[in-house]
């Protein structure tokens, strides 16, 4: 049995049961053996129309598997051992990714000779869905978080609030110093970047902040709001009102979408043929 097989039959067993195939009752390891052979014989024939198109795996894509692999693992504590009992060292596994890189290197091949997407269609698609590419108002906002603790012993809740009440009243003066009193005291990660949230569209954030976001003129620093995890200052900088999304772009997303479309039926079909 190659490495590459040995691999195939570890990750269908998992995805098909979520266990080994050395875990499977009698039932279910009987079906997983007629799956099993039908996938071994799909892939190496794929592995055969590779030749036939002289593709081979770069030595970058594979070993940017391996580190693909290797994050995944890093969160399935139990995949180290079954690889091991699986027999599968580091060269079993680079020669398992080198198939699966050429897999891929087929499959997007055979989705470069899908049919373009009829032009006619996808306008008109685009106009009988133009009410689905409505951008919504968004605002382009930073904030200051302190959060409240009653466990930590500076965490508590009139100890927080007396200090943001500081903070905002320095920003009454000049919000100018906002990017700089957020990396000073934010208790958020995007302190780093003086808070800056971005670009932010209705719900995304906590009820009570949302409602006064989008209550706010731009520029302008609110009140002192509560949330759930503590006390924020808010910098709304600007507002994007709610707008169409240019036809030419909404056609284009559409285009993608219609292309993608038929490149994985044209994959389906082409795997069905072998």
């Amino acid at each position: 049995m190659q490495q590459w097989q040995v691999y195939t039959r570890l990750t269908l067993s998992q995805s098909l049961y979520r266990n080994p195939p050395w875990l499977l009752n009698a039932e279910e390891s009987d079906e997983f053996e007629r799956q099993y052979h039908r996938q071994v014989i799909l892939e190496s024939r794929i592995e055969e129309q590779a030749a036939q198109w002289g593709l081979l795996a770069p030595e970058s894509d594979i070993l940017a598997a391996l580190d693909a692999l290797d994050l995944r693992m890093a969160d399935q504590g139990d995949w180290p051992a079954h690889l091991a009992r699986s027999g599968l060292d580091r060269n079993g596994l680079y020669r398992a990714m080198a198939h699966q890189v050429l897999l891929e290197k087929v499959l997007a091949r055979v989705a470069e000779q899908a049919p373009e997407p009829d032009e006619q269609r996808v306008v008109d698609w685009y106009k009988a869905h133009q009410a689905q590419f409505l951008r919504p108002e968004q605002r382009q906002c930073s904030h200051i978080l302190l959060a409240v603790d009653e466990d930590q012993p500076d965490c508590q809740p009139d100890q927080v609030r007396q200090r943001i009440n500081e903070i905002h009243a320095h920003l009454e003066d000049d919000n100018g110093q906002f990017a700089q009193l957020a990396q000073r005291h934010s208790q958020c990660p995007t302190a780093l970047d003086g808070g800056n949230l971005g670009w932010i569209s209705r719900g995304l954030l906590f009820d009570m902040l949302d409602k006064v976001l989008f209550e706010m003129s731009a520029p302008g620093i609110s009140e002192v709001v509560e949330s759930p995890i503590g006390l924020h200052i808010l910098y709304c900088r600007d507002i994007r009102a709610a707008s169409t999304q240019p036809p030419d772009e909404a056609i284009a997303s559409i285009r993608r979408q219609f292309r993608e479309k038929l490149q994985k039926q044209h994959q389906r079909l082409w795997l069905k043929g072998l």
